[in-house]
């Protein structure tokens, strides 16, 4: 949010953008959501031993760390690439271009818009429809919360082994066991429904059924949409597909999260576990907390969201207020200039520009639904 004004500035189509995004009432929705999130950061964090913990930072970390996240960046690409090969082959390369774009995107709009942008701008690039690329995305999202729930897991299993989490009584501890199965079985529920949607015909059949008793203004529209939708699920028609999917979203978390425990560095976080290898359990719940709380498809770039849940995993395992929260300032910060930076660049050494791409983002979707 407060990272919006100095691209605003010197880029003026976003800034004009931004304008127009505070009569939208999902803006708003997603500017409340990171004003009481930052709101409840602000009143659970030592101010002065964030800002000490800050100025001691050692900022050398930054530069690998922010390395891991483009590599991370480019696994996503792979994977993107897998998922797209029975709709087209297209090379990870230009891939890479587009996922940053959409990032860049994702930081800049609220109600995660960046995911329809960058579809549409894949639809630009390539004779893919867009909303057989947002179903791609989409599918990209569910494995996505797959993995972190793993992680999530995993994290439990291990700091409670370790007995780190004695100390925050054992009913948190079963309360977020309960939140990764209710997680779990979400993401597994989605990925069911749709393989059964894509492998049974029957079922999409009963789908158009119910779209038969839309207006017939916006029927036809749904039909395309929807129909272009569920061509996009093509990977999902066999459990090989399905595991590979998988298991191509392991590296992705591996060296995003990497990058989370390179910047724990700059903090010297492992040095307060003995042995030093039990951060690597801490980071995975760290990783897993704050990005599964992004899935809310509410405020731009998590910017309130992803501080106070970082901060709350660094709590439970005995990390002081102020250094959690300076840790989770700067490892947000390291995830959101650098891609923005990139994917503005992007898009002013191609042709076109942030204005037009949302522009025609939003057109797109609202011919589609009416």
């Amino acid at each position: 949010m407060w990272l919006w004004l100095p691209i605003g500035i010197l880029c003026d189509p976003a800034w004009q953008i931004r304008n127009k995004l505070f009569k939208n009432r999902g803006f708003v929705f997603g500017l409340l959501i990171s004003v009481t999130f930052i709101g409840l950061f602000y009143f659970t964090v030592d101010l002065g031993e964030m800002k000490a913990a800050l100025i001691q930072t050692d900022y050398r970390f930054l530069a690998p760390g922010i390395a891991l996240y483009f590599v991370s960046v480019g696994f996503r690409a792979i994977r993107w690439q897998y998922i797209l090969a029975p709709l087209r082959r297209i090379s990870v390369l230009q891939l890479y271009s587009v996922v940053v774009v959409g990032y860049m995107a994702n930081n800049l709009l609220p109600m995660r818009l960046g995911e329809v942008v960058r579809a549409y701008y894949l639809s630009k690039k390539t004779p893919i429809n867009t909303s057989s690329a947002l179903a791609t995305i989409g599918l990209e999202r569910i494995y996505d919360g797959l993995v972190l729930v793993l992680f999530a897991v995993t994290s439990l299993l291990l700091l409670t082994v370790s007995n780190i989490t004695e100390g925050v009584g054992a009913v948190t501890v079963w309360t977020l066991s309960v939140m990764a199965i209710v997680s779990a079985s979400i993401f597994l529920g989605m990925i069911i429904l749709f393989t059964l949607i894509v492998v049974r015909p029957s079922l999409s059949s009963i789908l158009y059924k119910i779209i038969d008793y839309f207006p017939w203004q916006v029927r036809q529209k749904i039909k395309d949409f929807v129909g272009q939708f569920i061509y996009g699920l093509q990977r999902l028609k066999s459990p090989k597909n399905q595991l590979k999917l998988l298991l191509l979203s392991l590296p992705v978390w591996i060296f995003e999260g990497g990058m989370y425990l390179v910047l724990a560095y700059s903090f010297d976080i492992p040095g307060h576990f003995a042995p030093h290898i039990l951060i690597i359990p801490v980071i995975l719940m760290v990783t897993a907390a704050s990005n599964l709380i992004t899935a809310v498809p509410a405020s731009p770039g998590a910017v309130g969201p992803f501080e106070f849940f970082a901060k709350e995993s660094l709590l439970l395992v005995g990390i002081q207020s102020g250094i959690a929260g300076a840790y989770a300032i700067s490892l947000h910060v390291a995830l959101l200039l650098p891609v923005t930076f990139v994917g503005l660049c992007i898009l002013w050494i191609g042709p076109g520009s942030f204005s037009n791409l949302t522009k025609g983002a939003k057109d797109q979707m609202s011919s589609r639904s009416g």
